[in-house]
Order: structure tokens, then sequence, then C-alpha cells
């Protein structure tokens, strides 16, 4: 006896598929040798032609790292791959998902005061539209965006308008990716593997898809579409609200940032160094973690350093 296995948003074996037909008993449950017993069930249906669908709780393939502190991290995601005809990648899971058979297998966050309308995948939006990321990573969600309105790059310098997509192609520019309907890695410029050139950075971020673009030791974080190191689970995450990039030293900031959080060794997100004629003389003392006095915590930002607690440094 055979059944088609719809995929609603799972994850089966090497990657989503549309259908998959599969020997199953008469009594409807899966074979015991199924190889489906990774990560948290996920419910797929059973579809027999004429007949009644059947929900079947089954687990799918999670498509994560182990790194080398012991974390776990998304490095793999329908953004990069090819999702089957009729699905779409769900940016908040990384899953493809066929909108048509499962409404609720990604669903958008509840809309907020912005005129456009939030988007867990481009099943959201309009046909002329495309989910945009709010903070310029591959996954997350985002709002539904133009796609004739996502800038311009004029240069000189062949190939320096070039951007990796998320989906592991490379465009001449962020124009054609927004027409294609496809995010752009956006925290590291340049192609897929390459090291970023972007003078005004400061640091050489590489831009990715899959791990094939990073090198020895890096795998490419799903996330931001960037290589990380693969002993720092942190690194790849989505840093917290209000800052631009996941990082745990300052190190993995751009020129101009540093990487604030609560503590001194607690993973947080690259912001702007505050200038200096922004803070108030107002004494409320912190001691920063680099081993500094400062008047205040805005002094502390403003000198590119994390406050380690209140009051003077002993």
């Amino acid at each position: 006896m055979t059944r088609t296995l719809a995929c609603l948003g799972a994850t089966i074996l090497a990657g989503c598929l549309n259908t998959v037909t599969i020997a199953v008993p008469h009594d409807g449950a899966p074979d015991a040798g199924t190889p489906w017993d990774l990560g948290a069930p996920e419910v797929i249906a059973w579809v027999d032609a004429g007949g009644p669908t059947t929900n079947v709780d089954v687990a799918p393939l999670r498509d994560v790292t182990t790194t080398g502190d012991g974390g776990e991290v998304p490095t793999a995601s329908c953004s990069a791959t090819r999702c089957a005809a009729g699905e779409q990648c769900c940016l908040t899971t990384g899953r493809c998902f066929d909108p048509r058979l499962s409404t609720g297998a990604c669903t958008a966050p509840p809309q907020d005061s912005r005129r456009e309308r939030t988007c867990a995948s481009n099943a959201d939006c309009a046909a002329s539209e495309f989910c945009e990321s709010d903070r310029d990573f591959c996954l997350g969600a985002g709002h539904c965006t133009q796609r004739g309105n996502c800038g311009t790059c004029v240069t000189g310098t062949p190939g320096r308008c070039t951007v990796c997509g998320c989906d592991g192609v490379n465009y001449p520019d962020i124009q054609t990716s927004c027409l294609a309907g496809v995010r752009a890695v956006g925290h590291a410029s340049g192609a897929c593997g390459a090291r970023s050139t972007d003078p005004d950075a400061g640091l050489a971020r590489i831009a990715c898809a899959t791990a094939a673009h990073c090198p020895a030791g890096q795998s490419c974080c799903a996330i931001t579409g960037v290589c990380f190191d693969t002993t720092c689970s942190a690194c790849c995450r989505e840093p917290p609200a209000g800052t631009r990039f996941p990082c745990v030293t300052n190190a993995q900031c751009q020129r101009g940032e540093f990487c604030q959080s609560d503590g001194c060794d607690t993973p947080g997100g690259c912001v702007s160094i505050r200038s200096p004629s922004n803070c108030s003389g107002v004494v409320e003392q912190v001691c920063g973690c680099d081993g500094r006095t400062y008047v205040n915590t805005c002094w502390a930002a403003s000198g590119g350093t994390r406050v380690a607690h209140s009051g003077a440094c002993p």
C-alpha cells in the first residue's frame, strides 16, 4: 500500500520535497523504520486520491550544526536551495512549504504600525512585492517591499555592485536581486564566498548561502548570510533588538561600532559608538569592561566599551 505524503513545511530527508510516496501499513501509520526521528515533530498530511486527509506527526531533519562550543546554530535553509514547484521559502523557519496546502505552516507576525504588510514569506505579499528583511538578514520576518524599490548602485569599478543572494546566486546589483524577489546578504558586500571589499566597513566579512562559500573552520550562518567561526555558536543568531549584528567581542563589529550586551562576556549585538557630545554630565559612575571608570553608561558607550557593573572600578 502506498500513500502520497505532502510536505507542509517539514524538511524531509535531503530537502523539503513537494510530495514523496512511501509504503505504509494498512493501519495508515508510517513504517517503524522510517528515518524521521530527528528534531521536534511537525504535522504533515497523508493525501489519498479520492480519500480523506489524515494528519500525522513526523519529525523533520533539523538544519543545524553543532559548534565547537557545544551550541547549535542554523546553517542551512531553503533560501540556499530550490523549493519544489508551488512551494515558497518560509523565512522564519528556513523551510520550504506549500501555501496551497497549509496556510498555517508559515505565519506572518502581527501587523505593526508600519504601512507595509508584515510577512514571513513572499506568499504574504502581492505579486509586485517580496518579503524584505528589516535587519538585512537572510532569515527572519520582514515587511512586503516593492520589487522595484531596493535602491541602486552606481560605481565605475566593475563588480563593485555585486551582491550575494540568500539563494546562493550572485546578482550584479541589489536591484536585480530585488526584482527576482530574493533577499541579498546585507552585512557583507560582494559575491558569495568573496571577502567584503567595502573600504568603510573595516572588517572583511564573507557573504554566503552555504558552507561551501566559507573557508576551513567556518560555516555559513543561515540567519545572517555571513561566514562565522564554528567554535562560536553566539556568532550565528538573531541579535538583541536595537542592534545590528550578533557579536561576542568588539572584533566582530564594523568600524565605528562596538559589541553591546549585559556584562562583559555575554553575547550581544553591534551598535554605533556614541558621540561624547550626546552624553550628559550626570554622574552615575559605571565600571567599563576595559577596567576604566566612566561618568555614566553613555560615556562608556562613547568609549566603545560595555559596562561591567555600576559604580567605580576597584
